[in-house]
């Protein structure tokens, strides 16, 4: 019986750290889900960023008329490099509704992050997201990047 309410106990706590809160930046009209217990730092129309102790979300919009569809796996390979990333992993395509995609896993620092950009299929927004996470944070970072969508 013992067991049984201890079982019961660590459910409803793994449930709990999953719970998630819906965000929408209105700015360039795109909604994501986030962990509840986010904290926000920037929410304007240069960048969003939040996070907590495990992982930390920043999304800017790229404003570069020459990235298209064709070359933005190149495009984020370049920036990460800017950004100072290593260890770059296999850039792989994304498809989140109405957004296509890339993405990557690099770290920095020693600290890991994915990093992906969306290019909007029916407007003009084209972003940049990189999710820095601890260690057990990846699984977190991946709900996170799945969760984007654009909306009017």
């Amino acid at each position: 019986m013992r067991s049984i309410a201890l079982f019961c106990l660590l459910l409803a706590s793994m449930q709990t750290s999953f719970a998630q809160s819906e965000f929408r930046w209105n700015e360039h009209g795109v909604g994501f889900s986030v962990p509840d217990d986010f904290h926000i730092e920037a929410n304007n129309a240069e960048e969003f960023s939040a996070g907590n102790e495990v992982l930390f979300l920043s999304i800017v919009p790229i404003q570069d008329e020459n990235i298209t569809e064709d070359n933005l796996a190149e495009a984020l390979v370049a920036m990460a490099e800017e950004m100072e990333y290593d260890r770059l992993e296999k850039v792989a395509e994304t498809t989140l509704q109405d957004f296509v995609g890339y993405y990557t896993i690099g770290t920095k620092d020693g600290a890991n992050a994915l990093l992906m950009t969306l290019l909007d299929t029916q407007s003009s927004t084209n972003l940049l997201i990189v999710i820095v996470y601890a260690d057990q944070g990846q699984r977190a970072a991946i709900q996170i990047a799945n969760s984007f969508f654009a909306y009017d």
